[in-house]
């Protein structure tokens, strides 16, 4: 389960941004979460949640998790397609046959952090 790796990650970022600025205490962290990243988020939450009691930062800390949807473009005509299901994308365009890529719903990252 990589996802108890990644809490450990994220709790790692949390106390560097710490360190390096005024903020006692970590209130609120926003995640952004691509439905293709191979992340499942009730896990990540649940690691998370396992890790309140080693670790002091993120105690009262909040969780927010933004899934974002699949997005893919054209390679050749440039047109851009939207998935709301991974088991829907289909990796050629429609309009022409290319290839598309996927350049959106992959994704793993802070958007932001709060404190007091």
């Amino acid at each position: 389960m990589h996802e108890g790796a990644i809490a450990e990650s994220i709790v790692d970022i949390l106390k560097r941004v710490k360190a390096e600025s005024s903020i006692d205490k970590v209130t609120k962290v926003r995640l952004k979460i691509g439905i293709m990243s191979g992340v499942m988020v009730d896990a990540l939450l649940f690691a998370l949640e396992a890790l309140r009691t080693e670790e002091s930062i993120i105690k009262e800390t909040e969780f927010e998790v933004i899934e974002t949807q699949v997005k893919a473009k054209c390679n050749l005509c440039g047109k851009i397609y939207s998935y709301n299901d991974s088991t829907d994308i289909v990796m050629l365009c429609e309009s022409c046959g290319m290839p598309l890529d996927i350049v959106e719903g992959k994704e793993m990252e802070i958007i932001d952090i709060e404190g007091d």
